[in-house]
């Protein structure tokens, strides 16, 4: 190899080296600082975007789950409803009975009959009132579906119309035979009592379709999550022991492209 002033050879191989140590050392703070081993495009293109698509499957059953939990409320505000209609109807119960007794005239029966038409008013502001989000499941026919999946599924809530199927059964008691014939075991208040607890039953029975299918939704997200990581997460310990590695390697490339840089110095001993 000749002795030349314009080519160092030496140094040139130095300055390569330090360059590649440097530039690994630059991918291992940025996995470090990110915690993930393909943080961009420029990482490894297939794998982000295998990552990205990932990612948003997650972030819609996130979605899918946000309108579950809607769907949850308008049940839950439903069934309070029915509680406090199942609560009036045993009163209604109470009072029918005793208008249903001949003996009841004059001031007291029409005492009676006003708290009877007091609380047939109280289950129809029930049944109007229970509304979630402007929507009610308990005065209306027309049933709700609730996306449940990222492919488009749907849990349909079946809507209960209290309104018919209770608030109408309850007629006039306008005498003690009126109030007798509603009180019957096949009266009008027995069907009135009937039909609530099948609603309640089904509104029960969609609700806990609904918790199912979030919890269901989440471990799909957990599961997925998992298997994001083992994608993009860097190991950190082993980039630890990297960094320092580099560090020390980018040292001693240092020290190298030093020391070559001195060598055409010798040249000169040849001209004294």
């Amino acid at each position: 190899m000749a002795n030349s002033v314009n080519t160092n050879i030496g140094a040139m191989i130095a300055l390569k080296n330090l360059n590649n140590v440097s530039d690994s050392l630059s991918t291992t703070q940025k996995r470090i600082s990110t915690g993930l081993n393909v943080a961009d495009a420029y990482d490894d293109g297939a794998s982000y975007a295998v990552a990205e698509g990932i990612r948003s499957d997650v972030k819609a059953i996130g979605a899918v789950n946000e309108r579950l939990a809607v769907g949850k409320g308008m049940i839950d505000v439903a069934v309070k409803a029915g509680e406090n209609i199942s609560k009036s109807l045993q009163d209604v119960r109470v009072v029918l009975t005793k208008l249903a007794d001949q003996a009841l005239t004059g001031a007291d029966r029409t005492n009676y009959e006003n708290q009877y038409n007091t609380l047939k008013n109280d289950i129809d502001n029930f049944i109007k009132d229970a509304k979630y989000n402007n929507i009610t499941l308990i005065n209306t026919g027309t049933n709700q579906s609730i996306i449940s999946n990222i492919d488009g599924g749907n849990i349909t809530v079946t809507a209960q119309n209290l309104a018919t199927a209770v608030y109408s059964q309850l007629s006039a008691a306008s005498d003690y035979s009126a109030a007798a014939t509603l009180i019957a075991t096949t009266g009008a208040l027995a069907n009135a009592e009937s039909n609530l607890g099948r609603a309640m039953n089904q509104l029960a029975a969609d609700s806990r379709r609904i918790t199912n299918q979030i919890g269901f939704n989440n471990a799909i997200a957990d599961a997925t999550n998992t298997g994001l990581g083992a994608i993009v997460d860097a190991d950190l310990a082993k980039e630890s022991a990297r960094l320092q590695s580099l560090q020390v390697k980018q040292q001693l490339s240092s020290q190298a492209l030093s020391i070559a840089n001195q060598s055409p110095q010798s040249l000169l001993g040849l001209f004294r």
